[in-house]
């Protein structure tokens, strides 16, 4: 405000001083025309050439402006339409976010009629549709997004979510993979295409879009979690097993199990597998390698049961050699490998050694399971599924919390 206030104080004084220095210079302007004959003061007649040049400057503004006052009120009230449109998206999104459908389709139906965005307002309505259960309608408006280059992602998404409501496993799988397809680094196409191959048993399937999600979450977090991890185990040992049993191919077989290992050598039916498709190919020394150094990482009496045949000794040696393979840590650990080999002692008739070995163990802290980390259901052996809360890998081999009773399996 001081600025133009000060602007329009100099440029008084200009004109006042310009003016001024006009009526002081002499000098007359004569005009004859047609006989007439007019006379006037110089200054005079350049001031009227300066208001005349004014006038002829301000009516042309006006004619100019005159012209353009509709464009400029139609602009206006776009511009007025564009804000409602965009206010009522965003109170739409807002709404579907809350999971409040009425509202949600309320602001999409607003959105719709004052703006000229048929995929922005395509999306808010199809996710407000979906939100209050009209699939039909969401499904048209996700198909419709689809026909969209910048959109047929998300609108696959749309589609393939539509179907998982449905348990339409089919049309998920088609939906997520070009979803996949659009977009393959996208982890959220492949974290339900992770869960829907897993339910279908398709583990090479499976196993592609766990890298595709294992990929993403080291690039913005740099680690795995627990349960992608176990996932991934998981799915390398059923791949393997898949190919073992249905394809004959022991080379595929071998490579999938020494995979899972390398991820968790813990993963007992991984371990016996392996341990199997060695000794099918009369390499004992492998096997007999592998089951010893799980022993040591993950005590089990069949574990020690296979030693005892391979190692083909008498009961004091393999008893002994047991012993040594017992781990020093974690403590649970090594409290079920002291009870595991007292028992295999007691069995064979060592009374005295069992006796020794019983006393150096707790039996609160010897009880191993089966037990998914979701729902903490107790299973007798390891399975793909939880069949309590259908969780995939989610059974863990841990000392049993006493929550719920053993599911017969």
């Amino acid at each position: 405000m001081f600025v133009r206030l000060l602007s329009l104080f100099i440029l008084i004084i200009l004109v006042a001083s310009a003016t001024s220095w006009l009526m002081a210079q002499p000098g007359t302007l004569s005009i004859e025309w047609l006989g007439w004959q007019m006379e006037m003061p110089s200054s005079l007649a350049v001031s009227l050439v300066v208001a005349f040049a004014l006038i002829l400057v301000f009516f042309d503004r006006m004619q100019r402006a005159l012209w353009s006052l509709p464009g400029w009120l139609g602009g206006r009230w776009r511009e007025r339409r564009d804000t409602a449109g965009h206010r009522a998206l965003t109170l739409g999104l807002m709404a579907v976010s809350a999971g409040e459908p009425i509202e949600a389709r309320k602001q999409a139906a607003r959105a719709r009629r004052l703006l000229h965005a048929p995929q922005l307002t395509g999306l808010l309505s199809a996710q407000a549709a979906h939100l209050a259960g009209d699939h039909a309608a969401a499904r048209r408006y996700f198909t419709a997004l689809t026909n969209n280059k910048d959109f047929a992602f998300l609108g696959q998404i749309g589609l393939m979510r539509l179907a998982i409501d449905a348990k339409d496993a089919p049309a998920a799988l088609a939906a997520g993979g070009k979803a996949l397809d659009l977009k393959p680094q996208s982890a959220l196409a492949a974290a339900q295409l992770l869960k829907l191959h897993a339910d279908q048993q398709n583990w090479t399937a499976a196993l592609e879009a766990i890298s595709v999600v294992i990929k993403e979450r080291e690039k913005h977090t740099g680690s795995v979690p627990d349960m992608l991890s176990r996932q991934r185990t998981a799915l390398l040992y059923l791949d393997g097993l898949t190919a073992l049993e249905t394809e004959g191919d022991t080379a595929r077989a071998s490579r999938q199990f020494v995979a899972a290992l390398r991820h968790d050598a813990t993963l007992l039916p991984a371990i016996f597998a392996l341990a199997d498709l060695y000794l099918s190919g009369t390499d004992k020394r492998n096997a007999t390698k592998l089951l010893e150094n799980s022993f040591k990482r993950v005590p089990h009496n069949e574990i020690a049961q296979r030693l005892l045949v391979l190692w083909d000794d008498n009961e004091g040696n393999s008893i002994a050699r047991l012993i040594k393979l017992i781990p020093k840590k974690p403590e649970p650990m090594r409290q079920v490998a002291y009870h595991i080999i007292s028992n295999i002692a007691a069995s064979k008739g060592l009374d005295g050694e069992a006796k020794r070995l019983r006393a150096l163990h707790d039996d609160n802290m010897t009880t191993f399971g089966w037990q998914c980390y979701i729902c903490n259901s107790r299973h007798d052996f390891w399975q793909s599924h939880c069949r309590s809360c259908r969780q995939f890998a989610g059974l863990i081999w841990q000392q049993l919390e006493n929550v719920t009773p053993l599911l017969g399996d």
